[in-house]
């Protein structure tokens, strides 16, 4: 070793100590790479993390992971990779890291501190999924408001194909990557133009896996994002005490998941109709549906048949425009979640952005059905 680590670690420890994060990882990469004990390698991640340099501290952790074998190293690694989620928001991620670094070093003499960290991860989350449910409420009363504000009467009746477009109506407002405009709700037959078709093709495959009707028919059935009734519907009935298979056997990172997204529906299951996120699951179905269509991924009969499905799905499940919106915003949030690795506070987020626009849409003035 070609330099003093007792010293160099006081030193580092006195940047710390005043917050020169940087600095830190400066002295430390001043060194050779292969001289790096795993202790600095440790100092470098945590830099790292509270410069919020995480694409750059997950590396630092990869290499770092199979040079740990106490369980004072595995602790630190698992508490370093909880932290990595706690500053990205991602409470639930982080809870079930340092749970794994307490069971590897019960005792812990890694000096993390496990007990306090862990107590105020659980606060974090249990404040997070308050405010979900305070969003959740908020979101039905602005719905029940807007749609109160057309009388049955005034409200405009569609022919059932315009019926259909405006199910998917938050994907129908979108503008796919590499166009200039949505397809809106003008022309229900619509196709973009022949310089256009490959790029929404493009568009399709990176975003959906979808390259032909085959493909297609894949995502419309099993792409568990946008088919999240029936998950929701396993995860309620779970906490009916009524479950639909054994959650105990699944392994721990399924079983983690899968009680994270209890809590999560739990939050806001008084804000859901009976019909949950099923709206989610409608509005994109027909967004992307459509978009197949436009790019002739899918032939006239299919893309009708498709439509004419979604809507008689839609009529089943749904009395109202206000049962469905309820539904969808419900659905946008539950998607944010799993989008972002059980993000409560990505899933807020979002939903507090697809709610303006769909009560500002003309969905509240629509006949149902």
């Amino acid at each position: 070793m070609s330099f003093d680590e007792n010293a160099l670690l006081k030193k580092l420890d006195e940047l710390f100590e005043a917050d020169r994060f940087a600095e830190i990882e400066s002295e430390i990469r001043k060194l050779p790479r292969e001289e790096l004990s795993l202790e600095l390698r440790f100092r470098l991640a945590s830099a790292l993390n509270n410069q919020k340099k995480l694409e750059e501290e997950i590396a630092e952790l990869k290499e770092i992971e199979p040079l740990c074998s106490t369980p004072a190293e595995q602790a630190r690694f698992w508490y370093s990779t909880g932290y990595v989620h706690y500053v990205s928001d991602h409470e639930m991620a982080a809870f079930h890291c340092f749970k794994k670094a307490q069971e590897l070093d019960p005792e812990d003499t890694a000096n993390l501190d496990l007990n306090e960290v862990i107590e105020e991860c659980d606060g974090y989350i249990s404040r997070d999924l308050m405010e979900l449910k305070g969003f959740g409420r908020a979101a039905v009363e602005a719905i029940h408001a807007r749609c109160e504000e057309v009388a049955e009467k005034d409200r405009t009746e569609l022919s059932e194909p315009e019926f259909t477009v405006y199910l998917g109506f938050l994907s129908g407002i979108r503008v796919p990557i590499g166009l200039e405009k949505p397809l809106l709700f003008d022309d229900v037959m619509k196709k973009v133009s022949d310089e256009e078709k490959p790029v929404l093709r493009d568009f399709l495959q990176e975003y959906f896996g979808i390259s032909n009707a085959e493909d297609f028919r894949n995502f419309y059935h099993r792409n568990m994002k946008y088919d999240l009734y029936g998950m929701a519907g396993d995860v309620l009935a779970y906490l009916d005490g009524k479950p639909r298979f054994p959650v105990e056997e699944l392994n721990r990172e399924g079983r983690e998941f899968f009680v994270d997204c209890a809590e999560y529906l739990n939050a806001i299951r008084e804000c859901m109709t009976s019909s949950t996120v099923l709206g989610w699951d409608i509005s994109e179905k027909v967004g992307t549906a459509r978009l197949c269509y436009a790019c002739d991924l899918l032939s006239e009969s299919d893309f009708i048949g498709c439509m004419s499905a979604l809507a008689q799905t839609a009529r089943d499940k749904f009395a109202s425009f206000e049962e469905y919106m309820i539904s969808t915003i419900m659905g946008c949030g539950l998607f944010m979640f799993l989008d972002d690795n059980c993000g409560i506070k990505s899933a807020i987020n979002f939903m507090n952005t697809m709610l303006p626009m769909l009560l500002s849409s003309p969905l509240a003035q629509i006949k149902w059905g």
